[in-house]
């Protein structure tokens, strides 16, 4: 009997757990500037439902979990309103132009049909001189026409010009948010899939760095989010200063990152040889005066991608030599 309950038991949590990471996939496929943190944040909380856990354990991730979602929720629906908004704009932009260019045209169609009209009682004139004098004024108000219609031409492409400018800037701006990581200003997981996807395409050779920090909960757990937000973008930062303008570096998750590195895995190796020399070290806690340096590393691993492979499959090469890069003890340290 209690064998039973606890084959329940487990199947429930095993339900529970495959729930959670299934909530974060689509988070991250319906809004990935938000959905990508949900779901490493979330995998991370339902990693706990695998092992035995106790009912305070289960009640306590419950609560994690909810808390998680509601951010989520309070980020992804900030992104989908501002978003609107800027699309609304270029709308409403392209309307306007459109609106004007129509407005002249039936003005000057007006103009001329009562030009038409005027030519017309002109043609039963009986009198040559004043055919001569009304046909002669015709054409100096034709002219008159041709030249105000140039004029305005000139102006309203020059308007539509500068209209066209800041659609392309708005354009501009909202696919940087789109492929943009908030927290650290880095490319983020759509970003880089799509420049990979582009090299795959075109059979261009490139490798993948992957990087998870080493024992960044505990750094959290320790010295709040906020402390541990500002790490990460200290991290990012220095991360970023190694790499070439056309190598893409990306923040995929809560402190897990991936970089595209044009070139085979030599070169990739020199780049991780720099990153275990340059980027890991001591950083400085923020905003906690009392707060020691920490030692902050990443575990990391490179993968080159082979003709024929999938991106899925250079990535799952590149993840699975950074976890064997992992220390035994994933704790992050102070600083000595």
């Amino acid at each position: 009997m209690e064998q039973h309950a606890e084959q329940l038991l487990r199947a429930a949590l095993d339900s529970y757990h495959a729930a959670v990471d299934t909530v974060g996939e689509a988070a991250a496929e319906a809004c990935p500037p938000a959905g990508e943190d949900l779901q490493s944040g979330l995998s991370r909380l339902s990693a706990a439902l695998t092992k035995p856990v106790s009912a305070d354990e289960i009640v306590e991730t419950t609560r994690a979990i909810q808390n998680e979602l509601k951010s989520w929720a309070e980020h992804a629906s900030h992104l989908f309103r501002q978003s609107t908004g800027e699309i609304q704009d270029v709308l409403l932009m392209a309307g306007t132009a459109a609106q004007q260019v129509d407005e002249r045209d039936k003005r000057y169609a007006k103009r001329l049909t009562e030009f038409g009209e005027r030519l017309h009682a002109t043609s039963r004139l009986g009198d040559l001189v004043a055919i001569r004098q009304s046909v002669g004024q015709h054409t100096a108000d034709l002219k008159s026409y041709v030249t105000q219609m140039a004029k305005e031409s000139e102006g309203t492409i020059a308007q539509l010009r500068a209209q066209i400018a800041v659609y392309e800037s708005k354009l501009e701006e909202m696919e940087q948010v789109a492929s943009q990581d908030p927290l650290t200003g880095l490319s983020n997981r759509r970003k880089v899939e799509r420049h990979m996807e582009t090299r795959i395409r075109a059979a261009q050779v490139f490798s993948i760095i992957s990087l998870d920090l080493n024992g960044f909960k505990q750094l959290n757990d320790t010295y709040g989010h906020l402390a541990g937000d500002d790490l990460l973008k200290q991290f990012a930062t220095e991360l970023q200063s190694l790499f070439r303008s056309h190598d893409v570096v990306a923040r995929v998750g809560g402190d897990e990152f991936i970089v595209l590195v044009d070139g085979d895995l030599s070169v990739a190796g020199a780049r991780l040889e720099r990153i275990r020399r340059w980027v890991n070290g001591n950083y400085a806690v923020k905003g906690n005066s009392d707060a020691p340096k920490v030692k902050v590393s990443a575990a990391a691993g490179a993968a080159q991608w082979n003709p024929g492979e999938s991106m899925r499959d250079v990535l799952s090469r590149a993840d699975a030599a950074m976890y064997a890069d992992k220390p035994p003890a994933n704790v992050a340290t102070l600083a000595s």
